[in-house]
């Protein structure tokens, strides 16, 4: 996982590069809070470029960030997630609140 933080834009950005499962969810859960709770951004941008495979684990890892940045009323984007990912998101309602585009 990569991560840069935009003191412009207030955007905190973090790329996933691994598959969002069980064993990888739980340390990405407390880095990325980390990270929010440091910065407080505006807008968490999540990169799924890289990431290949994503379970319920993963759904839930997005969810419960969501949740945290709401918190801070701010907003939360999903981008460029596989076409495959991008079902399992829409199908799961995530898109409801969460912004998901492609760049």
């Amino acid at each position: 996982m990569k991560y840069t933080y935009d003191n412009e834009n207030f955007s905190l950005n973090v790329d996933l590069e691994e598959e969002l499962d069980v064993s990888s969810c739980k340390a990405l859960r407390s880095i990325i809070d980390g990270y929010i709770m440091r910065y407080e951004p505006k807008e968490l941008i999540i990169n799924l470029t890289n990431v290949k495979f994503m379970d319920s684990s993963g759904i839930g890892l997005l969810i419960g960030r969501y949740n945290l940045i709401k918190l801070l009323d701010s907003k939360m984007t999903i981008i460029n997630a596989t076409k495959s990912i991008k079902r399992v998101l829409e199908l799961s309602n995530i898109t409801k609140n969460i912004s998901l585009r492609s760049e």
